[in-house]
Order: C-alpha cells, then structure tokens, then sequence
C-alpha cells in the first residue's frame, strides 16, 4: 500500500507554532472515563468496566491515533499542511477522526475511501470536517477500500513522480496499518489502569481485556501495553459469526465472501492478506464468535437500562464479557464503548443520540 520510506528515527524539529498547534489536538483527545457496568446483571461477583471513547470529538478511539500520525509524517517531511494532499481508507470512524484531524492541523486537499453503503451519518460526518469522499464498492469493507485506495496512489504516483518525501504534492495516505499506529492507545491503557485502581484500590488490575479487530491496531496497542503491565491477563478477540475473516487469518488464510451482510459491527478483515493489516496475533490468547441477535440484545439492553447510546461493536464486546463472567469469578474484565449509536443511522443528527 505504502512505498518504502526512510524510518522515523531523526524527526524533523517542527516550529513552536506547529507544536503549539499539535498540542492543542492531543490535549482534545483521551481521558475518557472508565465506566463501570451498573444495571446489567453481571454473574460471578465478576465486574466489567468500558472505556468511553465515543466521547472523544468525533466519538471514536481513532481520534487517538491520527494527531499522532500526522506529526511523525510532518516531522519526516512527507507532509506539509496547505500543500500536501492526503487519504485515508475506513468504514467511517477512522475516516472521520481522520478529516478532523486534518482540518485542525491545516491540511485542506483531504480524502476519504468509505465503502458505498456505509450508514450516511458517517459519510455526513466525514464531509461535515471538509473532505472529500470516494466511494468503495458495496459488500466489500476492507477489502474494497484497501483496493482502491492502492489503485488511486499509484495513479498519483504515475502523474505526479518524484519521491514522497521530496515532492509534497504527492498524495499521501495517513494510514494506521502500520506498527506505530499501536502506540497512541498505550496511553489509553495507562489511563484505564489508573481509573481502575483510583476506583477498586492500587491492587486491582484487569484480568481480561475484550477488543473487536478491525485492521488491528487497537486491540494490539493496548493488548500490548496490557500484557507489559500484568503478564497474565488474557486478551480476547470479538468476530462476527457471520464473517469468521480474523480467525482465517490466524490460520493463515483469507476469507473469500462474495458479499458483507448488513448489520455487522467492525471493520472486517475478509479479502485482505496479513500483511496489509495491523494484528499482533501473539497478544491475543482467544477468539471469540458473537452471533447477531445476541449483540443486538445486548445494546437495547445497553441503551434502555444503562442509559448509554453506544453501537454495535460496543454491543459485541459487552455480551462476549457477560458470556465469560458465566464461567470465571470475581475478576475485572475491560471492553470499550467505541463509538455511539448515530453512527450507525442515516441521518447525521448526533444530538439526537447524545448519552
């Protein structure tokens, strides 16, 4: 997908107006608070506890990743704001934390690959920070992204020439398919750590942590920092039932499906080899299947009697931990409120759904 650059090792020292600037992004982002689940009943004196990051200010985890993306490019002179174009490919949240990001740092020539039938409210949103959109055809997700986000850079690079970083106007794809794209959610483990122990005391730790996949680069960033903090928590992948595509990657394969149902909840990986993704297998200790109407009870449950608007792959995580608390006792699993539940309407109307 990307051309070979040199590595981020000697960044560029950016102006104190950029920093300032940076600064300003990163410190609108994470701190979210560590919500403990109250009136769904938990079995087994187990307790689960989500991280509301759909109160960052797109409503996603991603809002992490990107300010931390852009300044490594910019720093490596690959990027300059008001001269460099730049993409990014996703099923919607990505994209929009992308064009945020892009915006707030000065990066006016912006594109988002979405696939076509992605819920309109994400599409609004991603338009409503000022960029562009193209469209990936339907059924496809990640597969059909990926594609045409490879198609459209080497048409860029066959026009314009020139190295990327030597020539900033070259398209560039801000991508988080790439190792460093992990690190930004170190940080969101660090901060669950310590909600946790301000909450059940200094001696708590998390004993399982539960994370949908997508291209990867969440659930391996804080599995990671996870396990560097407490060697024997287990982390446990979410899949759809309908879409087995993570655990044929596990194997070494790749799931072929003609068509992605609706409905689903994460980015799924079907179509795309290993290498063009973000998953650090040797963190995740078990992948688990959750079944439509098994999510889909989960959140109504989650909306009516928690009070909290959150989506689908929210929904997952939660009824995969209310699975386990039926076979393990009084230990403290982590999930995540990822994004809230206009993402997943037509309308772009987020007030609507405030929680």
């Amino acid at each position: 997908m990307k051309e070979k650059l040199e590595p981020w090792k000697y960044p560029k020292e950016l102006s104190p107006e950029r920093e300032e600037i940076y600064k300003k992004v990163e410190e609108s982002v994470g701190n979210t608070p560590l919500y403990e689940i109250k009136e769904i009943d938990v079995p087994n004196r187990n307790k689960v506890f989500a991280k509301e990051e759909y109160l960052n200010p797109t409503g996603s985890n991603f809002d992490r990743i990107y300010p931390f993306l852009f300044k490594k490019s910019e720093e490596k002179g690959y990027i300059k704001p008001g001269v460099t174009p730049v993409i990014e490919a996703t099923t919607g949240n990505a994209g929009a934390s992308f064009a945020w990001t892009a915006k707030e740092l000065g990066f006016n020539d912006v594109t988002v690959i979405i696939h076509e039938d992605a819920p309109k409210s994400r599409v609004k949103q991603i338009k409503s920070f000022g960029a562009k959109i193209l469209y990936s055809p339907a059924g496809q997700y990640t597969k059909g992204y990926v594609a045409l986000l490879e198609k459209v850079l080497k048409e860029d690079k066959e026009k314009k020439g020139g190295e990327i970083s030597k020539n900033p106007e070259r398209l560039y794809a801000i991508t988080k398919i790439l190792p460093q794209s992990r690190l930004p959610y170190y940080k969101l483990t660090d901060e669950a750590v310590r909600q946790l122990k301000e909450k059940e005391g200094e001696k708590a730790n998390f004993d399982y942590f539960i994370g949908i996949v997508g291209s990867g680069d969440f659930i391996s960033g804080v599995g990671e920092r996870l396990k560097k903090m407490n060697p024997e928590i287990k982390v446990i992948a979410v899949e759809p039932a309908e879409s087995p595509a993570l655990s044929a990657l596990k194997e070494g394969k790749i799931l072929h499906q003609e068509k992605m149902s609706h409905g689903m909840f994460g980015a799924i990986p079907f179509g795309v080899p290993k290498e063009k993704l973000n998953i650090n297998f040797e963190i995740i200790d078990e992948i688990k299947q959750i079944e439509s109407y098994e999510w889909q009870k989960i959140m109504k449950s989650l909306h009516e009697r928690e009070g909290k608007q959150v989506g689908r792959s929210s929904a997952a995580e939660l009824a995969v931990a209310l699975k386990l608390a039926e076979e393990v006792n009084s230990k403290n699993i982590l999930i995540t409120f990822h994004d809230p539940a206009w993402k997943y309407k037509e309308s772009y109307e987020p007030e609507k759904f405030k929680i």
